[in-house]
């Protein structure tokens, strides 16, 4: 059973907010079994999402929309799906309740205009919105259903969650998506395709697999479709099979598995095994921890980091001895070591890691090119330091150091077993 996503709004349009919604709707419509036909991006204009609803309507039995939910008179989806299907506004009391809720919780005055968030078309079914104002509204249509819910993310994402999937389970027969993540790292996307071609044609039919590369990796996703449970176990088991048949061929290359990103893996692996970690950062200027600790439960190996951008820092709080930057400079092997060292006794971390490079546009010198950069891991085991000669802008080049350093993390602690 497919959807199709409308996302409505001029600053979409105009890319000047970043679609996440797009994406974030997709993947959980997909893990629930529903398959997405297309995705469309419309501007703040009646005619334009009207066709877009006509158009997605006869394509997809299911049309999820965001945005134009508001309390202001720019925000015209609601008034727009009222006319559409020719229904009158009526204050919905649900509606009302729930938007009286979380004004008057924030110590604020109900006015007209929030009182005017609770009116909804009267041929809608409202699925109440627990944590905003906008409902999200559920249409009956000959083909199928068109589904309204606010563009705010963590609302969209709770309706979609709470409400909507399942509403749609209700209402629709569906199968489950069987699937399994392949995170690789140390080769490139053509190579890794010209290396496991024959493991690709020699797939199963019922399994599809895609190339997601993503700044210095690619994550490689398996995927079949399931109607039944003994339909279930039997993809699981080709999926399975699959898995293991690539591992002859590209297993020093496979970072992990049944994770979206490496630092998942970092934090399950340093977590069962009871590690801990510390960073030192010049060049990612905290990209490390950042990633780390957008994930529940970092604290549990996370000791924290030093992001040392200037020599000064480096000295003073690493204790990189002056002499070592002097001699060799800020970029070099010596200084990361030093510097994956340093944090890792200030922290009494198990391991530590040290960035240090160029990530451009300026700062190149003789001999050190943008994209030059020096990574270390340092553990009771020793120090291991690595040159990368990374191509690209600044921000790719951050994210790959880090992406190729929790591979290295990994790598490490998992030859310790």
């Amino acid at each position: 059973m497919n959807a199709t996503i409308i996302n409505i709004g001029d600053e979409l349009l105009l890319g000047q907010v970043v679609n996440s919604n797009a994406a974030v709707m997709a993947q959980m419509i997909a893990q629930a079994g529903f398959g997405v036909e297309r995705t469309i991006v419309v501007g703040d204009n009646a005619d334009d999402i009207r066709r877009a609803i006509d158009e997605s309507i006869q394509l997809t039995p299911i049309v999820l929309i965001t945005g134009g939910l508001g309390p202001t008179k720019d925000d015209i989806t609601k008034h727009l799906l009222a006319d559409y299907f020719g229904s009158e506004l009526y204050e919905n009391s649900e509606a009302l309740a729930t938007v009286t809720r979380i004004i008057t919780g924030l110590g604020r005055p109900m006015t007209e205009l929030n009182r005017r968030q609770a009116w909804v078309p009267k041929c809608c079914r409202v699925l109440n919105n627990d944590v905003g104002t906008a409902p999200c509204m559920w249409f009956d249509h000959p083909k199928g259903v068109i589904i309204s819910m606010p563009g705010v993310p963590f609302e969209m994402q709770w309706l979609v969650q709470h409400r909507v999937l399942p509403t749609l389970a209700q209402r629709f027969s569906v199968g489950c998506i069987v699937k399994k993540n392949i995170l690789i790292e140390g080769i490139g996307e053509s190579f890794l395709s010209d290396l496991i071609e024959p493991w690709e044609l020699a797939l199963p039919k019922e399994l599809g697999v895609a190339y997601l590369p993503v700044a210095g990796m690619v994550k490689l996703r398996l995927t079949a479709r399931a109607n039944t449970v003994s339909e279930t176990s039997k993809m699981q088991s080709l999926i399975d099979n699959a898995v293991a048949s690539l591992q002859p061929l590209a297993g020093k290359y496979i970072v992990g598995y049944d994770a979206e990103t490496l630092e998942e893996l970092v934090h399950r692996e340093l977590s069962a095994q009871s590690l801990t970690l510390a960073a030192a950062e010049s060049c990612t200027g905290g990209t490390i921890v950042q990633r780390l600790t957008a994930l529940p439960g970092a604290s549990a190996f996370l000791k924290g980091g030093v992001v040392a951008y200037c020599n000064e820092a480096k000295h003073h709080l690493l204790n990189v001895p002056q002499n070592v930057l002097d001699e060799h400079g800020a970029v070099s092997e010596p200084t990361v070591i030093a510097m994956a060292q340093g944090v890792r006794r200030q922290m009494n971390a198990d391991y530590a890691l040290a960035t240090t490079g160029i990530a451009g546009p300026g700062g190149a010198e003789e001999g050190k090119p943008v994209g030059t950069v020096w990574v270390a891991i340092d553990s009771e085991k020793g120090t291991e330091a690595q040159l990368l000669h990374l191509r690209g802008e600044r921000q790719p080049i951050v994210d790959r150091t880090v992406n190729h350093l929790f591979a290295m993390l990994l790598r490490h602690v998992r030859s310790l077993q």
